[in-house]
């Protein structure tokens, strides 16, 4: 009798070895671990991608607050420091021409100050700003044209204290040095280093949508994945994924409430820089203003003709969209400066109408003097009110700086840990779940 033995066909699904899936098997198959196991990963991928981003965003942003607190905010002082300090040593070497040889000691103090506050301000620049900046040209112009300068106006003073009327020529060349090359060169190198601020504020104060957009979208995948294994498996808890979970959430919040105390402290420092650089631009008008009024006594042409230098001046400086209008819309107080504008503009009326008279005396004593009513004395208060709205309007940005600063602290790391932690607790939650079906 013949047997017919029949073959048995070994499971194709198990190594020959130990009977165990494969590994390729564990991981794409059907079957309920080998999706845990892909559901896993990509949550923990997904974490580790926003943890890279939030790093990336975060450095960025507060790399932006540091240099706006820092370099940018720090040099654009100095520009305007610099731009301020030639205005008034210009103001202050015609009006101490004026007083004919008898320079009072009061206003060659104050000229001899300004030089060395603009030469220490450019030397300190100098080291800040790299060759291929584009501050870099108007610097060298400053550096360069203001030994000359300083030359002109004591060659003007030797021939002035001489009784020379050469040095009136030396003194018009010093001012339209001036007017026409080095405040022109400060003017530009205070325009790129306050456009450098602004830049810093833009980048600082940006939404990081690759966050957001990542952290929301892992948050919604993790509470699909609870809800779907809940549904699943009627376990509504599991520890590594609600920790991870709520890890996701703090670091999403993080940036939230970071980023809404940035953009409000932002805002108001970049109002603060705006309304600083608009107060300087008026007192360079004021400065500008006094220089054309003491030239126009130095050259004893009398006439209202050439009058118009200080007019014009003026005019911008109270215009509605003036430096003093914009200073306002960025919520500098300048009433005050409105009020001592006038009362200069009626001393300076005065004054002319005393040299259009043929009282040259009387119309230099209202200039260099002090008493009430000259015009000497008008043009101080006035100095004095808008140099005191600036320096509150840098009071401000330096407030509001610090501000944005604390409200960046620690986020460069902070999130990006946060969502770090979150994937490695998406990591032990799913291992475990999948432990679980074994």
């Amino acid at each position: 009798m013949t047997t017919t033995q029949s073959s048995a066909t070994p499971p194709v699904s198990r190594s020959a070895g130990d009977g165990q899936l494969s590994w390729w098997t564990q991981w794409t198959g059907p079957r309920t671990p080998a999706r845990l196991r892909r559901v896993g990963v990509l949550l923990t991928l997904a974490g580790l991608i926003t943890a890279v981003l939030s790093l990336i965003g975060g450095s960025s942003r507060a790399g932006a607050v540091t240099d706006a607190a820092g370099r940018d905010t720090t040099l654009a002082q100095h520009a305007g420091e610099i731009y301020q300090a030639l205005a008034h040593a210009d103001a202050m070497a015609t009006s101490g021409y004026v007083s004919a040889g008898q320079e009072p000691a009061a206003i060659r103090t104050r000229y001899d100050a300004d030089i060395a506050n603009a030469g220490k301000r450019l030397a300190e620049a100098s080291r800040q700003v790299a060759p291929d900046d584009p501050a870099a040209k108007p610097l060298d112009t400053l550096i360069t044209g203001l030994p000359a300068y300083t030359g002109l106006v004591e060659t003007a003073r030797t021939y002035n204290r001489q009784g020379l009327p050469l040095g009136q020529s030396y003194l018009a060349q010093a001012s339209q040095q001036m007017r026409t090359e080095l405040l022109p060169a400060a003017e530009t190198f205070r325009r790129v280093e306050v456009d450098a601020l602004n830049t810093d504020y833009r980048t600082a104060s940006s939404l990081p949508i690759a966050v957001v957009v990542f952290g929301i979208a892992l948050l919604l995948a993790a509470l699909d994945f609870a809800r779907r294994e809940s549904w699943r498996t009627q376990r509504r808890f599991n520890v590594g994924v609600a920790g991870a979970t709520v890890l996701v959430v703090a670091g999403v919040l993080w940036w939230g409430l970071s980023t809404v105390a940035g953009e409000s402290a932002l805002a108001d420092a970049n109002k603060a820089s705006d309304a600083t650089t608009a107060l300087d631009e008026a007192r360079t008008l004021v400065l500008q203003a006094r220089s054309n009024e003491s030239l126009l006594l130095v050259a004893r042409s009398g006439g209202s003709a050439s009058d118009s230098g200080f007019t014009e001046q003026l005019d911008r400086l109270t215009a509605k969209d003036g430096p003093l209008g914009v200073a306002e819309k960025s919520g500098a107080d300048v009433d005050d400066i409105r009020a001592a504008a006038t009362v200069w503009s009626d001393a300076h009326a005065r004054l002319r109408r005393f040299d259009d008279s043929g009282d040259y005396q009387k119309a230099v004593r209202s200039a260099v003097g002090t008493d009430a009513g000259s015009s000497g004395a008008a043009f101080a208060v006035l100095d004095k009110t808008v140099s005191r709205a600036g320096a509150d309007a840098q009071t401000r940005l330096a407030a509001a700086t610090s501000a944005a600063g604390d409200a960046t602290t620690l986020l460069a790391f902070g999130p990006a840990v946060l969502f770090a932690l979150a994937a490695a607790g998406f990591a032990i939650g799913v291992a475990r779940r999948v432990e679980e079906y074994r």
